[in-house]
């Protein structure tokens, strides 16, 4: 457990040290990466992560369940409800209408058409749908699906979004939209608020409006986890997601009473130093097994999800 906390430390400070790296790529995605060549590393030297830490296996799942929802937490401080409320009404609709129909018909495709696990679908949904990995972390909260279901979701959530960013650098390229315009379409399609940040921050002054837009759909996430908490129960009963409400509570703090800059801004730096335990943790204890069982079916479901994001945004762009 130590030597995990202390990796942790280590990349979060590597990337303080350096801050333009995270313009290059999330600390949160390098932690997961490092996991997952840990666990696939370590087997070619007979040593097997699980049966190493069977000791402190319940411990430290113990430890990521809480590292995540904290991070879920504390990063309620990076959102700036100021921006939000600046927006047009009428534009905040739009982009709530196309989450629904992006959720609506990526449950319909990858149940009905691609015929893959329900569990894999929602987390694959919700990540592209809200706020990538945050988005996936709070909802397996919720549902507890298998860790299989979680470290697939993970992986192609990250592929859609390097995917993501390539087609960000092609559109600022040809110069196809106006910058309002594709700032927020970065926004509404981005699937993390980094990716979001990374990309419209090349656009000037209109780098606010992919923040707002992205934030949006960080929000939405909330009364989504709440109805989806109404559906499930285990043998304890209703699963309710508590950390939702702090999540909310937060929200609404920043929005009454003046937070100051320095607090936020260490919670937020707390917030991603969780993310990046839990990361850590799920790359370490993934099984390549798992990832095995991520098929060419599951990607093409997930680029179809995205494309149709794209498709709905742009169809949707605020003139």
């Amino acid at each position: 457990m130590l030597v995990l906390l202390l990796l942790s430390l280590l990349l979060h400070l590597c990337y303080l040290a350096v801050p333009e790296l995270q313009h290059v790529i999330s600390p949160v995605f390098i932690a997961l990466i490092l996991g997952l060549l840990a666990a696939f590393v370590l087997p070619l030297l007979s040593v097997q992560p699980r049966q190493l830490l069977a000791a402190q296996l319940d411990t430290i799942a113990n430890w990521q369940q809480k590292a995540l929802r904290l991070g879920i937490v504390l990063f309620a401080f990076s959102v700036e409800p100021e921006l939000v409320l600046q927006t047009e009404p009428l534009a905040l609709m739009q982009l709530f209408f196309v989450v629904l129909l992006i959720l609506t018909a990526a449950f319909w495709l990858g149940i009905t058409l691609f015929k893959l696990p329900k569990e894999l679908v929602l987390l694959i949904s919700c990540g592209l749908s809200f706020c990538g990995t945050s988005a996936i972390f709070a909802t397996w909260s919720v549902r507890q699906s298998s860790q299989a279901s979680l470290t697939q979701s993970l992986a192609v959530v990250l592929l859609m979004g390097l995917l993501s960013l390539l087609g960000y650098a092609v559109l600022m390229q040809t110069g196809w939209l106006p910058e309002a315009q594709l700032a927020w379409l970065i926004g509404s399609t981005a699937p993390e608020v980094s990716q979001a940040v990374a990309a419209g921050s090349q656009l000037g002054d209109a780098a606010p409006q992919a923040v707002i837009a992205k934030l949006f759909r960080v929000c939405l996430l909330v009364p989504f986890l709440l109805l989806l908490s109404l559906n499930s129960k285990t043998k304890d009963g209703l699963v309710f997601p508590w950390f939702v409400l702090a999540f909310i509570a937060v929200l609404v703090l920043t929005m009454v009473f003046s937070v100051p800059a320095w607090f936020s801004q260490g919670a937020v730096l707390l917030s991603q130093s969780c993310l990046i335990f839990a990361m850590l943790v799920t790359g370490l204890l993934t099984c390549w097994q798992d990832l095995k069982q991520c098929s060419g079916k599951v990607f093409i479901f997930a680029a179809l999800v995205m494309s149709l994001l794209f498709s709905l945004s742009y169809l949707f762009l605020p003139g």
